[in-house]
C-alpha cells in the first residue's frame, strides 16, 4: 500500500477501463485509479462567495445534503467510538457544513476544510462555521498536529490526488487515541463488480456503473478503494483499525444516478418508482464505512 501514491506519479501501459469521463488504470497490485490530478496547489486560501448563487444554494440544499439518514449515520458512527459533547472535531471536505452544525449543537468544538468557494462560503454563512480553504497536506497545518480527538473524510478518499499522502496528513492531525472516519465507495461491491462484468461483456461499450463511478472532471472520483487496500492504507498511516464494513447509501438522490445512466428526464421519471422500491427490498452495500484509532 505504501507505493499507491508514487504509482499515480508513474503511470505505465494502457488503461484498462476507458470510460466516457475518464481513463482507468490498475496497478500491480490492483489499485483502480484514473490520469487526472487536480491543479490543488493553485487554489487560493481565501474564500471567494461571489459565485453563492440561489441555484448554487439549491444544489447544496437539494442534491448534495438531501439525505438527512446520512449525517445521521454518520454522527451514530462517530458515537460508536466515544463522546462528541467536548470534542474537538475535523471535518475534511465539509461541503455546506450540515455534519459539523449537527456535531457542534452536540457540543463539539468543530473546524471545517473546504476547498469550493460556494460551499465553504455556504457552510459559513449559514453554519456560523469555521472554514478554512486549504489542503490538509499544507503546511498550514502543522501547528494543529496532535490537536483533534475526531477528524472526518465523508465522501472525500475518493476524490483527492493522492490518497496515502491524505491520510497521513489526517492521522497526523489526532491527539493519541483519537479516531479518524471515512465513508467512500466501495469497490469489492455489487455496482463496481457489475460495471466491469458489462464493460468486459460489452468490449468497452456499455460500462454501466463504472461510468458513474470515476470522473476526471474537477474533484472528480479518482479512485475507488477495495476494503483490503482501506485497511491496508490506514495502518500504513499509523492508525489501528477498529470498524470497516460495508453498507448501503447513495450520497445523491436516485434520480442523480439514473441520468447519469440513461439521460433521458423522461425515462428516469418513469423508473424512479420501481428503482425505490427496489433499494427498499434489496439494499446494496455499496459503500464502505472504515475508521481508525490513532495509536
Amino acid at each position: 500500500m505504501e507505493n499507491i501514491d508514487s504509482q499515480k506519479h508513474n503511470i505505465t501501459g494502457s488503461p484498462k477501463y476507458k470510460l466516457s469521463s475518464a481513463n482507468v488504470f490498475v496497478s500491480p497490485n490492483g489499485f483502480h485509479f484514473i490520469d487526472h490530478l487536480d491543479p490543488v496547489e493553485e487554489i487560493s486560501p481565501i474564500i471567494d462567495g461571489s459565485a453563492l448563487t440561489d441555484e448554487e444554494i439549491t444544489y447544496i440544499e437539494r442534491s448534495l445534503q438531501s439525505n438527512p439518514e446520512r449525517v445521521k449515520h454518520q454522527i451514530d458512527a462517530v458515537k460508536r467510538h466515544g463522546e462528541i459533547n467536548g470534542k474537538r472535531v475535523l471535518d475534511i471536505g465539509c461541503g455546506g457544513g450540515l455534519f459539523l452544525s449537527k456535531v457542534k449543537k452536540a457540543g463539539a468544538d468543530v473546524l471545517g476544510i473546504e476547498l469550493s468557494d460556494t460551499r465553504a462560503y455556504y457552510a459559513k454563512t449559514r453554519h456560523g462555521l469555521e472554514v478554512v480553504k486549504r489542503t490538509i497536506e499544507d503546511n498550514y497545518w502543522l501547528a494543529f498536529h496532535g490537536t483533534f480527538d475526531v477528524v472526518t473524510l465523508w465522501d472525500v478518499i475518493e476524490h483527492v490526488n493522492y490518497p496515502l499522502a491524505t491520510l497521513k496528513s489526517a492521522a497526523e492531525m489526532l491527539k493519541s487515541g483519537g479516531i479518524l472516519l471515512i465513508d467512500t465507495p466501495c469497490r469489492d461491491a455489487f455496482y463496481h463488480r457489475f460495471g466491469e462484468f458489462t464493460y468486459w461483456l460489452s468490449r468497452g461499450k456499455y460500462p454501466t456503473f463504472l461510468n458513474t463511478m470515476y470522473s476526471a472532471k474537477p474533484f472528480g472520483h479518482k479512485q475507488i478503494f477495495s476494503l483490503a487496500e482501506m485497511k491496508s492504507a490506514l495502518e500504513a498511516a499509523g492508525l489501528e483499525v477498529v470498524e470497516l464494513r460495508r453498507f448501503h447509501e447513495l450520497s445523491f438522490p436516485y434520480s442523480f444516478y439514473l441520468k447519469k445512466l440513461i439521460r433521458s428526464d423522461r425515462l428516469v421519471k418513469i423508473l424512479l418508482p420501481f428503482v425505490h422500491i427496489f433499494f427498499f427490498i434489496f439494499p446494496i452495500r455499496n459503500k464502505m464505512l472504515a475508521v481508525g484509532r490513532k495509536k
